[in-house]
């Protein structure tokens, strides 16, 4: 409170689930935890049930922990801003945070055989600059990891070009989400909503979805 923080954002973006924090501020109204990540019903590490849609806070804090579980591999780039448009960012609004700090794990990136996502330097960047309009810009972004050097490299660059005030361009020639994220959008929202009116409203119709991928 001296540094005049009193409500923390957390964003979590690492292709796996932010249990350690998750754990930290389960009950704590102060700071809002958002961690968007592979789940495949449990069958992705960590593999544990709390990476669910349904947990979302305890006592005081519920409501303040919000879990975007992909079903599957191969999520990409507008998977995850359909997260950020419809879920994190009407969201952070709300909750006015005085800081945001990311998580920033790049083993969701386009490259990376562990985690087998698909997102675009460009991506992360459009990511992290819807970001920016919050807590006054004041981010700070921690690099968690990830398993393939080239991506993890050109990831962190985009995103430091956005820190240092770059303009960028997206390009991204597929921008449609999976059916599947769409419906877990949907899970989502219908579970916060008691605690976040803003969620209450209905998502775009008549959006062009992609099939879930095959293996």
């Amino acid at each position: 409170p001296d540094l005049g923080i009193n409500k923390i954002l957390i964003v979590d973006w690492d292709v796996h689930h932010g249990n350690g924090t998750q754990n930290m501020f389960y009950s704590d109204p102060r700071v809002l935890f958002f961690s968007v990540h592979r789940y495949d019903y449990g069958r992705f590490y960590p593999y544990e049930a709390d990476a669910s849609h349904v947990f979302i806070g305890d006592e005081t804090g519920r409501g303040y922990n919000i879990n975007v579980p992909w079903e599957h591999a191969k999520c990409g780039d507008a998977d995850y801003v359909a997260a950020w448009d419809h879920v994190l960012l009407p969201v952070a609004e709300a909750f006015d945070p005085d800081i945001i700090l990311l998580s920033a794990g790049f083993d969701a990136a386009r490259g990376d055989h562990m985690g087998d996502c698909c997102i675009t330097p460009n991506g992360y960047a459009l990511l992290l600059t819807k970001l920016l309009g919050f807590a006054k810009g004041r981010i700070v972004m921690a690099l968690e990891g990830g398993y393939n050097p080239e991506s993890i490299a050109n990831s962190v660059c985009a995103c430091a070009k956005v820190l240092l005030g770059d303009k960028f361009t997206l390009n991204s020639p597929e921008m449609q989400p999976f059916e599947s994220t769409w419906r877990v959008i949907q899970m989502v929202r219908d579970e916060l909503k008691t605690y976040w009116p803003v969620l209450s409203s209905k998502l775009p119709e008549n959006v062009s979805l992609r099939s879930t991928p095959s293996y």
